[in-house]
């Protein structure tokens, strides 16, 4: 159990995890509702009037890049999945779809041509299956290189605590 210096826990080893859980689902419903409530704005009012939900994106990347942030700092991908060119462009055509739609509903919501909405829709899709493929392969190479840190410095430590234990200097 970590708890910064000078801040003293009132709570007890299992409390610390369930709080640690309640801090968890709040955190995953604020990122997943703000992301809701852009998209049914962004559908409702189109791109002309984005400044009405400019705070809620702000406050929604601030989260995205922190969590992105501090699971690469901490070495850290997924529980489930890993960090491959598969699993990117999987979750790349996911992000794609809901892009793509979102936009053909906007697109068709301000124009009534079905066709020409369908083809930005398309056209949306391709963007963001390119871009969030390339910004998860950068991601998963950060992650890779800092995973390769971490267990460098974890041998490193391990060396130095066996060489104390056997009284040598640790070089």
């Amino acid at each position: 159990m970590h708890v910064k210096k000078g801040k003293k826990s009132r709570l007890d080893e299992m409390q610390e995890q369930k709080m640690l859980q309640i801090e968890h689902n709040g955190c995953w419903l604020a990122f997943f509702g703000l992301f809701a409530v852009i998209l049914v704005q962004l559908v409702y009012y189109g791109m002309e009037e984005a400044e009405r939900f400019a705070g809620e994106w702000i406050v929604f990347m601030c989260m995205a890049l922190y969590l992105v942030a501090a699971c690469i700092k901490n070495g850290i991908w997924d529980r489930r999945l890993r960090p491959s060119f598969q699993t990117n462009l999987y979750a790349s055509a996911a992000g794609g779809l809901v892009g793509g739609f979102v936009r053909f509903l906007v697109a068709y919501r301000q124009c009534g041509d079905f066709w020409a909405a369908l083809r930005i829709g398309v056209i949306i899709f391709f963007c963001v299956l390119v871009v969030c493929t390339a910004v998860m392969s950068m991601g998963a190479f950060l992650y890779r290189k800092r995973v390769e840190r971490l267990d460098a410095e974890a041998e490193m430590e391990a060396g130095d605590a066996q060489g104390e234990e056997t009284g040598g200097n640790g070089k």
